[in-house]
């Protein structure tokens, strides 16, 4: 089987139909915006590297006769990283470094028979924007004379793009026009070249407008722009985490919620049985602390603890591990593929059959 986006697509409707899901709650219940959700099913749009490996690990939807790929698709993204691990170094040099061109202004001085492109252009030059050898549009900060670059748009064409969406600027009949006042924020002096940047690049990063970019710039913009996401995920994964423990330590009287979550679906509605939601919940739980290491969040020190304590990394036995443990030992994860031996296997079906 040949794992792509149309494969994985049409994998996701089967499952839509098995479990009785429109495909706007199915898409919803993987993060995807509405409008997302309509592209990808649709096939205007194509899954995203990041939006693959989302969907595999998904905790909710595991996709049984996927989830053997998902050791590939992470063998796949680690030998990209190899391959342009200069290409990323030159990138990010990009960044730090006074190797961009300004933005000129537009050389048609009357807005009339004026391309928009144009009045694009003069919007980027009045706040000092460049753009880097990679296409990328930058603002720039010089300190003791060292610039600093951060990005703002994958090219030229998103970023004029994004700025029509916007109601920045338009065309009417021959003339073209922008709107000072919406580009400015209303604001005057030097506050209006910081919220210009913010809110275009915002606009760019919002799933719902569906722009398309490069792994490498978003890669690089999220260098800028993190916190409340990592603050989020930080958050997430202590509640997994201690969802975790609190189904290990009361398995007996623990039953599947039939409360809906934030999409209207209960993991009740979701899951045959508890220990299917339980398996997600632990492959989750060490998928998402993998993911946050990958991405170089700190993560609390009492919450690297606690998760270290339930996976019995630190030293000791966790008291209920003889439930975590065999989900780990057989299934593959990030780093080395899983050899799960015969009584790995007979351990696993036992505590799955006594479910």
């Amino acid at each position: 089987m040949k794992i792509d986006c149309d494969n994985l697509i049409r994998a996701l409707k089967t499952l839509a139909m098995s479990e009785g899901l429109s495909q706007k709650e199915l898409g919803a219940s993987l993060g995807f915006s509405l409008n997302r959700t309509k592209n990808l099913f649709s096939g205007r749009s194509k899954l995203s590297g990041e939006e693959v490996l989302r969907i595999l690990t998904s905790r909710e939807h595991p996709l049984p006769k996927l989830k053997r790929y998902l050791p590939l698709c992470q063998l796949q993204q680690d030998l990209w990283a190899i391959e342009s691990e200069n290409r990323g170094a030159s990138e990010e040099s990009e960044l730090a470094v006074a190797d961009a061109q300004a933005i000129q202004g537009s050389l048609m001085t009357v807005n009339v028979n004026k391309p928009l492109a144009e009045m694009a252009r003069d919007v980027m030059h009045d706040k000092k924007w460049r753009v880097l050898p990679t296409g990328w549009i930058c603002s720039v900060t010089i300190v003791g004379g060292q610039c600093t670059y951060d990005p703002i748009a994958p090219d030229f064409v998103t970023a004029v793009s994004a700025m029509k969406k916007m109601g920045w600027i338009w065309k009417r009949g021959s003339g073209v026009f922008a709107n000072w006042n919406k580009i400015n924020g209303g604001m005057s002096g030097e506050e209006t070249a910081g919220y210009c940047e913010n809110a275009l690049r915002s606009f760019i990063l919002d799933p719902e407008n569906d722009v398309s970019m490069s792994d490498s710039f978003r890669r690089a913009v999220q260098k800028y722009w993190v916190g409340a996401s990592d603050t989020e995920e930080i958050d997430r994964l202590r509640n997994v985490v201690e969802n975790v423990r609190r189904m290990a330590e009361h398995w007996v009287d623990w039953e599947l919620s039939d409360e809906p979550n934030e999409y209207g679906v209960s993991p009740k509605q979701i899951y045959a049985n508890k220990f299917d939601y339980f398996e997600q919940e632990v492959l989750g739980m060490r998928q998402l602390h993998f993911d946050l290491l990958n991405d170089g969040t700190e993560i609390p020190s009492d919450l690297e603890t606690r998760y270290r304590e339930t996976f019995s990394e630190d030293g000791k036995p966790y008291k209920y591990s003889y439930r975590i443990d065999p989900i780990l030992k057989v299934n593959d994860g990030p780093g080395p593929l899983v050899d799960a031996s015969p009584e790995d296997w007979k351990r696993y079906h036992a505590i799955r059959d006594g479910s």
